[in-house]
């Protein structure tokens, strides 16, 4: 298939993929956005989806320690004859074929969640024969990957709120999380070691090895329990707008001249009536008075909800 015969009447990402499914297409779908990533596809199945919001399978083979450095280059020299990597790496009796499998079906989930914590952009469809280094045998139905994609959305938002939010969202160790440090899971621990107030989720996840969910699954428990305080301020909490003020269309502009003289013992013009402060005030003088204020006029203060915690 060539890119002119791609349906290009798809509404969105999953449609496209649902099309492309019923094609039996085999190449690349690009999708441009933050983070975006390119979605392998072998007769319409996926087999993996690289994305640079979450750690590929080599990240997670490598940052996790699974494999070597020296381990992998080899296996990737012998692999390089035919283009399979992975045959090679369990050739090499450096990873269990069943580990592997496992790595790469989490690479590739993770990656179409990363996708979906912001809105895609344009999308480019290009037919490939070349096959992802490290692909998902035989590939992934793509309505399995929007079910489980949803689900994880379901969770973290049950969990913490919306997930795109908490993706962006740096923290830093609670002062309660010191106590109890030695009686957490290893996972817990080396998630507080990076929790500098300076590391997202994502970052957090390539210094690891561990994919972007299982990060912010983790992220969501902790700041639960208090051991995490979020650093970055929620929606809701944005900052003030720096823009020039201007006045509303139609409103008269400010007449340039200058200030109204008051006369002594009058009110100035267009005053509204005063109201007397009451209280103490110093001998000799006369009873300090402020603008009367209609408080019904005025628009009710907007306070921020806190996330409840258990």
């Amino acid at each position: 298939m060539t890119e002119g015969s791609v349906p290009r009447a798809a509404r969105n990402v999953p449609a496209l993929l649902l099309t492309l499914r019923q094609e039996g297409f085999s190449g690349l779908v690009t999708v441009s956005g933050s983070p975006g990533g390119t979605i392998h596809l072998e007769r319409g199945l996926v087999t993996a989806i690289d994305s640079p919001g979450t750690p590929s399978a080599e990240t997670l083979l490598l940052r996790s320690r699974r494999i070597s450095e020296a381990d992998w280059s080899a296996a990737a020299t012998v692999g390089a004859a035919d283009g399979r990597l992975d045959r090679a790496l369990i050739a090499a009796g450096v990873v269990s074929a069943a580990e592997l499998e496992i790595v790469c079906l989490a690479a590739a989930f993770d990656g179409a969640f990363a996708m979906s914590l912001s809105p895609p952009g344009s999308r480019e469809v290009t037919a490939s024969a070349a096959a992802p280094q490290l692909p998902v045998r035989p590939g992934l139905e793509p309505q399995l990957l929007f079910d489980e994609t949803a689900r994880r959305r379901a969770l973290l938002t049950r969990l913490w709120g919306p997930p795109g939010e908490l993706a962006r969202t740096r923290f830093h160790c609670s002062p309660e999380a010191g106590g109890g440090a030695l009686r957490m899971p290893r996972r817990y621990r080396d998630l507080l070691a990076a929790a500098t107030g300076r590391n997202t989720p994502r970052d957090i996840g390539f210094g690891l090895g561990r994919g972007l969910f299982a990060v912010m699954l983790d992220l969501a428990g902790m700041d639960a329990r208090r051991l995490l305080v979020p650093e970055a301020a929620r929606s809701g909490d944005a900052a003030p707008s720096v823009a020039p003020r201007t006045p509303p269309t139609g409103a008269p502009a400010p007449v340039a001249g200058p200030l109204p003289r008051r006369t002594p013992g009058r009110p100035a013009p267009g005053a509204r009536a005063a109201t007397t402060l009451r209280g103490t005030t110093l001998r000799g003088t006369r009873p300090i008075t402020l603008p009367a204020v209609n408080t019904a006029d005025e628009p009710p203060v907007a306070h921020r909800t806190e996330k409840s915690r258990p």
